[in-house]
């Protein structure tokens, strides 16, 4: 189901288009579809960067998001002004991911009471490292987060109080099919 979510949107998370994070997502929040109020995602995705792939709707996570969550908020933050926009429980907000301020004020606008929060922004580890140790203090303790494209796996020593599975994609050896999902050790 959330595969066919992605490919009617256009989104590179599923497998018909380039990624396989339709698949691993869809089992490990299928059972609480009803229960995610709010979700944020870095990185909404441009229609320069992201033409290649049939049907994309700037956004096209974030309506995926929308559908397969039915009582869910979506949040988007990107870098770029152009992809700040409003629509049915989709909201954007531009955002550096290298700002602890612009982190600090993007939680304060969605409150913090995130259930699912992705990296799909820069795709620099520096960056991943960074907006997760920002963030993760100022949400909820039960909150999953996802670092998807995750090439550098050194990362993960940096994640040590914290919970961190790591997925990497066996019809794949480059770099950008791999997700690290972290959790609070006591989440």
């Amino acid at each position: 189901m959330l595969c066919n979510l992605a490919l009617k949107y256009g989104s590179d998370k599923c497998p018909q288009i380039k990624h396989h994070y339709t698949e691993y997502y869809y089992d490990l929040l299928n059972n609480r579809r009803k229960f995610v109020h709010k979700v944020i995602e870095i990185g909404v995705g441009s229609p320069k960067t992201m033409n290649n792939y049939p049907n994309y709707k700037t956004g096209a996570s974030l309506y995926m998001w929308r559908d397969f969550f039915p009582n869910a908020q979506i949040y988007g933050a990107d870098i770029l002004p152009e992809l700040v926009f409003r629509d049915d429980r989709v909201e954007t907000f531009q955002c550096d991911q290298t700002l602890q301020k612009d982190l600090k004020r993007l939680i304060k606008m969605t409150g913090p009471d995130i259930d699912l929060f992705i990296d799909d922004g820069s795709h620099r580890p520096q960056d991943q490292v960074f907006t997760c140790l920002a963030v993760m203090p100022l949400l909820k303790q039960d909150v999953i987060y996802a670092i998807e494209d995750a090439y550098d796996l050194g990362i993960i020593e940096k994640f040590k109080y914290f919970d961190c599975q790591y997925q990497k994609f066996k019809h794949k050896s480059s770099w950008d099919d791999r997700i690290i999902v972290i959790r609070n050790k006591n989440g």
